[in-house]
This record gives C-alpha cells, sequence and structure tokens, in this order.
C-alpha cells in the first residue's frame, strides 16, 4: 500500500468520526389528515395525531441524521380546529409520562448543537477553507430545518384549519417512546378553556 493510500485511509476514517461528509439536504415533513395517523384522536373540537420518529431510518428521513444516536426522540403533531373560534396550542405544556417519569420537551437548537459538524476539524485535517466552509454551510442549513420543523411556541389554529410541528424530547439510555402517554394543552381562545389533550404512543 502507498503512502497516498494509507494517507487517504486515514483522512476517510477521520471524517467518519468527526460528521462525515460536511453536506446537509433538508427533508419535507408535510402533515397529513389526522385521520390517516396510527395515534389519532379527538376531545372538545380538537383533532390531533402524534407521530414519533423513534427509529434510526424515521429520524434520518426527517432530519437527515440518526438524532436517536444521541438520545433525541421527536415527534410529529398534527391538529386541526373543528371547533367555530381560535384554538391556541402550547407547545411549552407537553411533557411525556413513561414508567413513573416525566419528561419535558427540548429545543430544536439543543439537539442541533450536538450534531454540529466541527468546522475547524475539517481545515486542520488539510481540507483548507472550502471544506470549512462546506460544513458551516451545512450548519447553517441543518440549524435552519431543525428550527422550521420545531412547533411554534404558541400555534394558533383557525377554525377548519390544520397545524403541526415537531416537538422533541431528550430521554436517558434505555428509555424510548415506546408505551409513554404524551400530554398536552391547548386553549379557546374566545373563552380562555383549557383543553388536556392526551396520546399513548
Amino acid at each position: 500500500m502507498t503512502k497516498i493510500n494509507f494517507r487517504l485511509i486515514f483522512l476517510a476514517v477521520i471524517l467518519g468520526l468527526t460528521g462525515g461528509c460536511a453536506t446537509y439536504q433538508a427533508q419535507a415533513v408535510p402533515a397529513g389528515q389526522v385521520s390517516g395517523y396510527a395515534r389519532s384522536t379527538q376531545i372538545a373540537g380538537v383533532s390531533w395525531a402524534a407521530e414519533p420518529y423513534d427509529t434510526s431510518e424515521q429520524a434520518k428521513a426527517a432530519f437527515y441524521a440518526d438524532v436517536t444516536s444521541q438520545g433525541y426522540f421527536p415527534v410529529h403533531l398534527v391538529f386541526k380546529n373543528e371547533t367555530t373560534g381560535n384554538i391556541l396550542i402550547l407547545r411549552d405544556t407537553a411533557e411525556l409520562q413513561t414508567a413513573g417519569n416525566i419528561y419535558r420537551t427540548t429545543r430544536s437548537s439543543n439537539m442541533y448543537n450536538d450534531f454540529e459538524h466541527n468546522k475547524m476539524a475539517y481545515a486542520l485535517l488539510g481540507f483548507g477553507i472550502f471544506s470549512y466552509m462546506s460544513a458551516e454551510d451545512a450548519n447553517r442549513k441543518m440549524e435552519s430545518d431543525w428550527r422550521e420543523k420545531e412547533m411554534p411556541e404558541q400555534l394558533i389554529i383557525q377554525p377548519g384549519r390544520t397545524g403541526h410541528g415537531f416537538v422533541f424530547f431528550k430521554l436517558p439510555a434505555g428509555v424510548s417512546l415506546r408505551g409513554s402517554r404524551l400530554l398536552l394543552d391547548a386553549q379557546s381562545m374566545a373563552d380562555g378553556q383549557t383543553i388536556k389533550l392526551a396520546m399513548p404512543l
């Protein structure tokens, strides 16, 4: 084996350890009909569905990276307002109940920080300023895409309309979404009534 081939293999291994190729491809996750999801229900005029993205394949299909490998478990929420007034969905009220424990959501920015490509590694390993810029561009696309997929802090849904977005849970090793219960608050903006939403995952 020549010195050149050895160096190429060495750099390929290092790149694999530092996050692979510095690219990012945004993956669209459209909202379907609420009734079309395996986990869906209705309460007080609010129809909603929850779809866990808790496998490596699902995570990669939506986020271009296996976020579950770092303990992040996204859940895609889809809502339809079947009342005559506006409905407010409060993201920060979402919580996961599992085996006697309660977990609150984390932000997409926290997940991004754990998956950010190491830009300096590309430059220092001899790939130069272009690799640094490529990693920086990939980071920017990844951060923007994950932020846009995240459900807004306050999601307002007009009568007859739908809204959707992801919430993210960071779970300890050995804990998964399966068998858990997702709780979330909605609010009628007409009278201020709180609507308690619950869904087994």
